[in-house]
C-alpha cells in the first residue's frame, strides 16, 4: 500500500472521529418537566444520527468500490467504518426508546402539572444513556489504530457466504425438510 493511501485513510478516520464527537456532543440529555419541551430536541438528535449514519454508509459504499478495498489497511478501514455504522444504528435505536418514553409520558399525563410516570422517565433516561454509550463505541471503532484492526476475514468468527453455501450443499441430502400441509 502506498503512503498516500495510508495518509488518506488516516485523514478520513480523523474526519469520522470529529463527526462522531460532534454528534455525541449534540446528544444532550432530555429536559425533565413538560414532555413536549424534550420531544423536539430528541427528534433533532435523531436527525443528526441519521446524517452520521448516511455519511458512514456513503463512505463505505465509495471505499468498497475503490482500489482501497484491495489492501489490508483499506479492508481494516472498511471494518472500522462498518463497526461505527453498527454502533450509530444502535444509538438511533436507543434514542428511539427515549423518544417513545417521551411520547408515552405525553400521552399518560392528562393535564399540565401532572407528574410524568416513573416508567416513562426511566425509559427516557435509560434510552438516552444507552444511546450515548453506543455512540462512544462508534468513536472507539474509528479511533483504534489501523495496526490494531484486522481484516474482516480474520476478525470474523462467522463463516463466509461461500462456506455457508458449501455446507448447505454438503448437508442438503442428509436432512430432508418436512413441510406441513
Amino acid at each position: 500500500m502506498s503512503t498516500t493511501d495510508d495518509a488518506d485513510i488516516r485523514t478520513q478516520l480523523a474526519t469520522w472521529q470529529r463527526r462522531i464527537r460532534q454528534t455525541a456532543t449534540s446528544l444532550v440529555p432530555p429536559q425533565t418537566g413538560i414532555p413536549q419541551t424534550a420531544f423536539a430536541p430528541l427528534l433533532q438528535q435523531l436527525v443528526s444520527l441519521y446524517n452520521l449514519s448516511s455519511g458512514l454508509m456513503g463512505e463505505l459504499l465509495r471505499s468498497a468500490d475503490s482500489d482501497l478495498a484491495t489492501t489490508d489497511a483499506g479492508r481494516a478501514y472498511l471494518v472500522q467504518l462498518a463497526t461505527a455504522l453498527e454502533h450509530s444504528n444502535r444509538t438511533a435505536a436507543h434514542l428511539s426508546t427515549a423518544v417513545t418514553g417521551i411520547a408515552d409520558a405525553h400521552r399518560l399525563t392528562a393535564r399540565p402539572g401532572t407528574a410524568t410516570p416513573g416508567k416513562s422517565q426511566l425509559n427516557i433516561a435509560l434510552g438516552h444513556d444507552a444511546a450515548l454509550r453506543s455512540l462512544q463505541r462508534a468513536l472507539v471503532a474509528v479511533t483504534n489504530p489501523l495496526a490494531d484492526a484486522q481484516p474482516a476475514s480474520a476478525s470474523s468468527p462467522m463463516p463466509t457466504v461461500s462456506e455457508q453455501q458449501r455446507r448447505a450443499a454438503d448437508t442438503s441430502g442428509a436432512h430432508p425438510v418436512r413441510r406441513r400441509p
